[in-house]
């Protein structure tokens, strides 16, 4: 059963709604919904072994030295060779001076054989998170198996 609401909550709620809808957008924030940026003319990305352990992260990979200032990670795109059926993996993504990385962001999938003439092919995964001025960006990956198996991985800056 549903708490009852009287009138002036109800006129509350209506007000608020109404407030956020018809609310006029920042330059800023219209830009990050509808204009994004100039993409990046390279796009940083490594093939990068997980570790030999099962459901263990691998070391750090540097993929960019230095993403600069304003920069947003919005997408990344994953690919494998993986040669044993039904792999699930984690890729995550770290700021920070090597040896010292921060997680900032993960995705996840699973890697299977489509048929014995080949594998699926790479996967995009989208993302929207804003990333430290002048940072290193990293990236590590741990899969299901115990096998130290390489995923290219390739991020979209902007």
């Amino acid at each position: 059963m549903s708490p009852k609401v009287g009138t002036v909550e109800k006129e509350q709620i209506r007000d608020s709604v109404w407030a956020a809808a018809s609310r006029t957008l920042s330059a800023f924030a219209a830009e990050e919904l509808f204009d994004l940026p100039i993409m990046d003319s390279v796009y940083p990305g490594a093939t990068i072994a997980a570790s030999a352990v099962a459901n263990t992260f691998g070391s750090w990979v540097e993929l960019s030295a230095n993403i600069g200032s304003g920069k947003r990670l919005i997408g990344v795109i994953v690919f494998t060779t993986t040669i044993a059926p039904g792999v699930y993996w984690e890729v995550e993504f770290g700021e920070g001076a090597a040896a010292a990385e921060a997680a900032i962001a993960r995705i996840e999938g699973s890697s299977y054989r489509a048929s014995h003439a080949g594998y699926m092919p790479m996967v995009y995964y989208p993302l929207w998170k804003a990333l430290s001025t002048n940072a290193r960006l990293s990236a590590r990956v741990r899969n299901s198996e115990a096998v130290a198996n390489g995923f290219q991985v390739s991020v979209l800056v902007a």
